[in-house]
């Protein structure tokens, strides 16, 4: 049985959870600011609010709390803390949160919550990480799966070995709910696994897929996590993965993919990969206006170009050619009669930069046929326009949305480049593990 089963229920909304006892807590965990019950509602998946009554209150310190908050906006820790516990006896933490609402009246405050989190008990040892998703019809993963599994097919079940570590993937029809298991490997290791897993969900489908549940089973003990979910449109064109459904198979491809990209870059740092920040700006502009979406992907496109330049060797951006008239020009404007500084920027803008750049590394990949040759057009027409001020039409034509699928399809090969090449570093890697096995079993042989 699934940590996650027992915790089903708040797959559903409009839901209320009452505690018997809360504390709101400040910088000092051993004096509350406000003891007394408290209620959690959850009118839809994405709402998360308190409202709590005191019994015993400590109003000064709480004001104060409130104001050094004001004053520090930008310290995370200086909000609250609300701890609780229901009827059950189950200690519940409902994260970081600040009063928004303060009836003096009644000594009550209301407030919005991030997450739930609870420390579970496991009957036996089990070492993974769960995701639940509450996937209605319309939901990305679930129009995959139901693709997959057929009409007639209740439950769909999908097993994957990538890094180790065995993923399954299961689609309830009847009951909206996609899950997902990985066991922990050396790669998929807890804390970070379950960020990792979500983060090939958000490129692929070019929007903020989020699990509503999540559990991080270590041992006999699981900490389940409850999210607020955003909403999701019914489509998008950020998606990376942009045939999906006509070729619903090849989800699972794409997803180890980018999941082995992910988790090699080995980011501990709590942020997501270069590559998912980049899809999350293109998600949250997908519906703004034409100029804002051109300067998001022609800024995406330039930080991903960084990115793929980084691991690319010197040798595969050649120096551009630099003109015989154009070096005798250059000598002759440093023989004038002239500031330095106005020499050097004259002999700066007539000789081309020596390094990579990001149109060097374009047209690079250009000629490797990375992407073609209309999409450099279109990246250095519409590229130089947008971030110049140049505004585009606020309406669809034919011209400009050819250059801005051009532009975009150039982000969907820059990304397609850096998968392949973390793929070529997993076979290298696991190549080189292998030959020193085998060496070592030589060596160990020799010594018989």
């Amino acid at each position: 049985m699934a940590t996650l089963d027992r915790w089903r229920s708040f797959l559903e909304a409009p839901k209320t959870m009452e505690l018997v006892h809360a504390e709101l807590i400040g910088r000092d965990p051993t004096q509350p600011l406000m003891v007394g019950p408290a209620q959690i509602r959850m009118q839809s998946l994405q709402d998360f609010s308190y409202n709590m009554n005191s019994i015993k209150e400590h109003p000064i310190a709480l004001f104060r709390a409130i104001e050094h908050q004001h004053q520090n906006s930008f310290d995370a820790t200086a909000r609250l803390r609300l701890f609780g516990k229901d009827a059950d006896g189950t200690d519940w933490s409902c994260g970081w949160t600040m009063p928004k609402v303060v009836n003096l009246g009644s000594w009550a405050v209301e407030g919005k919550l991030t997450a739930l989190d609870i420390t579970d008990r496991l009957a036996t040892e089990t070492h993974s990480t769960e995701l639940l998703f509450r996937a209605d019809l319309l939901h990305p993963l679930a129009r995959i799966m139901g693709v997959l599994g057929g009409p007639r097919q209740k439950r769909f079940e999908r097993r994957l070995e990538i890094l180790g570590s065995a993923l399954d993937f299961s689609y309830e029809r009847a009951n909206n709910v996609v899950s997902i298991v990985a066991s922990h490997s050396e790669q998929l290791r807890p804390t970070y696994t379950e960020r990792w897993l979500c983060e090939p969900l958000r490129i692929m489908f070019g929007q903020p897929i989020q699990p509503r549940l999540f559990a991080r089973n270590i041992g006999r003990e699981a900490i389940v996590f409850i999210l607020p979910v955003p909403r999701l449109d019914v489509s998008s064109w950020s998606a990376f993965l942009s045939d999906e459904f006509s070729h619903p198979d090849k989800f699972f491809d794409c997803y180890s993919q980018l999941l082995t990209m992910i988790a090699l870059a080995g980011d501990i740092s709590g942020e997501a990969h270069p590559v998912t920040r980049f899809y999350d700006e293109l998600a949250q502009v997908a519906n703004a206006s034409r100029w804002v979406i051109a300067l998001t992907i022609a800024g995406c496109t330039e930080g991903l170009e960084k990115v793929l330049r980084k691991n690319m060797a010197t040798g595969e951006i050649p120096e551009e050619p630099r003109s015989k008239d154009a070096d005798d020009l250059a000598e002759k404007i440093e023989k004038l009669e002239a500031p330095s500084v106005l020499k050097r920027r004259a002999i700066k803008a007539l000789l081309p930069p020596k390094g990579a750049s990001t149109v060097r590394t374009l047209r690079a990949l250009q000629k490797r046929g990375v992407i073609s040759s209309d999409q450099l057009k279109a990246w250095e027409k519409l590229r130089h326009a947008v971030m110049h001020g140049e505004l585009i039409s606020p309406y669809s034509n034919e011209d400009e949305d050819k250059q801005l699928m051009d532009l975009f399809a150039i982000v969907r090969a820059l990304t397609r480049e850096l998968v392949d090449r973390a793929a070529q570093v997993e076979v290298a890697e696991a190549s080189l593990k292998l030959s020193m096995t085998a060496k070592l079993a030589d060596q160990m042989r020799g010594l018989e």
